[in-house]
């Protein structure tokens, strides 16, 4: 075992109070990537690339950047670095640090572009980015969609847990959607999510009309909504603003649960006013 693999190994069992320096080799860099990376985001290959060549030119310092490992041992932050190392085969100094909690995923590198997605995939959920995406449409249709804050990864992580923990299943119908339709899988999961906290089975009925070409009668008030999201794109440059979207589908909603036929000039009416509550 190299000689960096061996000391972390040490630590892993013995966890120290404070950061101890190693020199991480390539062949530990290489085990630890394969063998301690579970649930990590995905790797940034540009990084990477600056990274690695740094290394290979001798222009990497010791900087005060750590390793991170949690309790059970997995790698929390650093995956990076070590595979600038594998790539460049050369060996890096850093500070390296143990023990640290996983609920603070959102608090680390907080001056680092890690989003929710990023978040909610080191916690090991599935579909990382619909799920940030549904997670913060569901809590501005809760509160205010016209609210443009945008929501700390720490904050979108405790919503899933503790407010949305049901969201998850929705998933799946927001992603059939924008595979079809090409509208936002996150915001649709999310609307379609409330509208099954109204009436679940409708909500089903809903999207199964709306991804199986179902147009008649009863449905089609879901033909004049999607005729009419289909417009607002060809018109705008191929975007449909996103509280214009919200709009229309829960107009289109409101009048199919309650056995509304509907018609166009009622949902262009929702367009102009404010986001209608859910039925």
């Amino acid at each position: 075992m190299a000689q960096a693999l061996k000391e972390i190994e040490k630590f892993l069992k013995s966890p120290p109070e404070t950061s101890r320096i190693i020199t991480i080799d390539p062949a530990s860099a290489e085990v630890l990537l394969e063998e301690r990376n579970q649930g990590n985001r995905p790797p940034k290959p540009n990084k990477v690339q600056q990274f690695a060549a740094d290394m290979t030119t001798k222009k990497w310092g010791l900087t005060g950047d750590t390793l991170k490992f949690a309790p059970d041992g997995r790698l929390l932050d650093g995956q990076n670095r070590l595979a600038a190392c594998v790539r460049a085969n050369k060996p890096f100094t850093t500070h390296v640090v143990f023990n640290i909690d996983p609920a603070l995923f959102g608090r680390m590198d907080i001056g680092k572009p890690r989003n929710p997605a990023d978040v909610l995939h080191i916690a090991g959920y599935k579909y990382a980015s619909t799920l940030a995406a549904a997670v913060r449409w569901a809590y501005l249709l809760d509160t205010n969609p016209y609210n443009r804050e945008t929501l700390r990864p720490e904050f979108v992580l405790e919503l899933v847990r503790d407010k949305y923990p049901d969201i998850e299943p929705w998933l799946k119908q927001g992603r059939a959607v924008n595979k079809q339709y090409a509208h936002p899988a996150g915001q649709i999961a999310a609307l379609i999510y409330k509208f099954s906290k109204s009436d679940a089975g409708k909500a089903n009925e809903f999207v199964r009309a709306w991804l199986s070409g179902q147009r008649n009668g009863k449905y089609q008030i879901i033909d004049t909504m999607q005729a009419l999201l289909h417009s607002q794109r060809a018109n705008n440059n191929g975007r449909i603003h996103e509280l214009t979207r919200a709009a229309v589908i829960i107009k289109a909603w409101n009048l199919f649960k309650n056995g509304y036929k509907g018609s166009l000039a009622q949902l262009q009416g929702a367009m102009t006013k404010q986001v209608e509550d859910i039925d």
